[in-house]
């Protein structure tokens, strides 16, 4: 099917209608990043544990030291961010956000804003991991890529306009949307008096290139991966979820493990979306990740099952078993075990600081899965004081999927 423009491709999906329960995930994931950021990457449960003793037993929104780092394993990522700010994961979300718009996820917009935010001269300052800086060398030398890829396309163009027209493509690349791309091309093809025919052509090279450059991430199997899951899952569903899910996440982690784990986030989301959690949020969770285990491998499934039917809260216990590490087959598994053994947004969030690791990186499901069961304020809720102490906040209500769904 051929959509002739944005609003009528939009009509098509099955975007909910309102937007509280993306909001609440969106929301979640920034405040559990946040929160955790001071003690992000200590491998040692016991020191947290010290730190938040010499806090006033408080776990959440500390300053990061550089000596909380000393005499155990450790790494100190974020020298130069303070209380409230996110860690490196939550910039994954802020540059989706400024890919989404009422039309759902723009891939290529995806892309060009990546590359300009967290590439060379871009805005972004802190602590890059593999997947961005990967993601960055990939789109670079994707210019030339994209230019011999026109070249080699089967078109009814002549050479020296399938020429033009790989020139002006790879040139315009980054610049637009695919939309927005088609309309500068056409520019100086029309000057070179090319007919409606031709045009359409150039069209088309412009869809079959922009549809084959999702792969760009390496071969990687760390939490951001599961960065679009949330957001996604209010745009789409059913096998059109898995198709998005599935392109997102190969543009920065090309690793089938992260796409099953996305997917399979972004199908537990979207059914809290729908119907919503319940009295019991944590009943209701364990239910929808039975629902969806046939999404995932039979490794992933024996891991989820383990984590989902583990007798109480065991976090010395979980992290011994699957890990407290940044891969998705150690904190999937720790996450859903943290959130079904407890009841409140607060209390999730802190067991998540205390697990110690990545929590930054385990925020990024903990997190949309927390606000989507226990929505904003409230006794269960995410606290609005933590939203308001969270700086990026404020930052993504300058995007245009921050208006659209946080707004």
């Amino acid at each position: 099917m051929v959509f002739q423009t944005a609003r009528e491709y939009f009509q098509t999906m099955n975007v909910l209608k309102n937007n509280h329960g993306v909001k609440a995930a969106i929301l979640g994931t920034l405040v559990a990043d946040a929160s955790g950021m001071g003690v992000h990457w200590i491998y040692s449960q016991g020191k947290i544990k010290q730190i938040v003793q010499n806090a006033g037993d408080t776990a959440e929104f500390l300053e990061p030291d550089p000596e909380n780092y000393q005499g155990v394993p450790a790494f100190f990522a974020h020298p130069h961010r303070h209380a409230g700010d996110g860690s490196n994961y939550s910039e994954y979300i802020y540059v989706l956000l400024q890919a989404v718009s009422e039309a759902g996820f723009d891939r290529a917009t995806y892309i060009r804003v990546f590359q300009e935010y967290f590439g060379p001269g871009g805005e972004y300052v802190g602590y890059a991991d593999g997947p961005m800086r990967e993601t960055v060398y990939n789109i670079t030398r994707l210019g030339k890529e994209i230019q011999q890829r026109v070249l080699d396309a089967e078109t009814t163009l002549p050479p020296e306009r399938l020429s033009s027209a790989a020139h002006y493509i790879s040139r315009y690349y980054f610049e637009f949307d695919r939309e927005g791309l088609k309309e500068q091309v056409r520019t100086p093809l029309k000057l070179q008096q090319w007919s409606t025919q031709e045009l359409s052509e150039a069209d088309r090279l412009i869809d079959a290139v922009s549809g084959e450059l999702s792969g760009l991430g390496p071969d990687d199997d760390q939490m951001p991966a599961l960065s679009r899951s949330a957001v996604l899952a209010h745009f789409y569903e059913g096998d059109e979820l898995d198709r998005m899910v599935e392109q997102a996440v190969r543009i920065t982690n090309n690793n089938d493990a992260a796409v099953v784990y996305s997917q399979f986030l972004a199908h537990v989301m979207r059914d809290l979306y729908v119907q919503g959690a319940g009295e019991n949020p944590a009943a209701t969770l364990y239910e929808l990740a039975v629902k969806r285990l046939p999404l995932l491998g039979e490794k992933a499934q024996q891991l989820v099952r383990q984590a989902l039917d583990w007798e109480g809260l065991d976090i010395r216990g979980a992290t011994k078993t699957f890990g407290a590490a940044c891969h998705v087959d150690m904190s999937v598994p720790l996450v859903l075990h943290i959130l079904v053994n407890t009841a409140t947004f607060r209390e999730a969030n802190r067991m998540n600081i205390l697990a110690s690791g990545d929590n930054c990186g385990r925020a990024i499901m903990l997190g949309p899965l927390a606000g989507g069961m226990y929505g904003i304020g409230g006794d269960r809720g995410i606290p609005e004081e933590w939203i308001w102490r969270t700086t990026m906040v404020e930052r993504i209500h300058q995007t245009t999927g921050g208006v659209l769904l946080t707004g």
